[in-house]
């Protein structure tokens, strides 16, 4: 995702003026104004939710080797609406109560699902404060984005579900080896 401002939504690194350290801003459609449509991808810029030291995001990674960074949820949401080729109905939710409709009348839709199609990478962590992801185990595992295997949002969202379980597992593990070494360097 380049911050060329070419297509919604704006990269994370635009528009964050609550905090210089992290810099960043989530675009995810539930933290705008959907009322009305915006006449260009720049006037977005600023509009979305600060990202704070600590928040919990997805790194959102594209083909093009650009990422963005998105509140974990919004990230999980953003990919999952864009796989498959099934089109969403009107009503259908994106991403939490927010529907087709509704980023149709913000003229977003479009763009939005064109962007995140090109999604490659999930990764997840909490940002530190100098903006770049903090990862709670070394090795945070990364999620793939496989358009093979996920062909809608079903199943999309049970692979990042069995994903999720697989870090939280490997977190836990981290954290009893280091409270099983500290007894015994103690």
């Amino acid at each position: 995702m380049s911050q060329n401002l070419s297509r919604f939504p704006p990269n994370s690194r635009l528009g964050n003026t609550d905090n210089t350290y992290v810099g960043h801003m989530c675009y995810g459609p539930m933290h705008l104004d959907l009322s009305e449509s915006k006449a260009s991808v720049a006037d977005w810029v600023g509009t979305g939710r600060s990202i704070l030291p600590g928040d919990y995001v997805s790194i959102v990674t594209f083909k093009d080797g650009t990422s963005t960074l998105m509140c974990k949820g919004c990230g999980v949401s953003a990919v999952g609406a864009a796989v498959g080729d099934l089109e969403p109905e009107k009503g259908d939710r994106i991403a939490g109560d927010v529907t087709r409709e509704e980023m149709e009348t913000a003229g977003i839709h479009e763009d939005y699902r064109n962007t995140f199609r090109e999604a490659t990478s999930l990764t997840s962590g909490a940002v530190a404060p100098n903006g770049e992801l903090y990862r709670s185990i070394t090795e945070t595992p990364v999620f793939e984005v496989d358009r093979d295997s996920f062909t809608d949002k079903a199943s999309f969202v049970s692979g990042y579900k069995k994903y999720d379980a697989r870090k939280e597992m490997a977190e836990a593990m981290a954290a009893q080896y280091v409270r099983n070494t500290s007894k015994h360097d103690a």
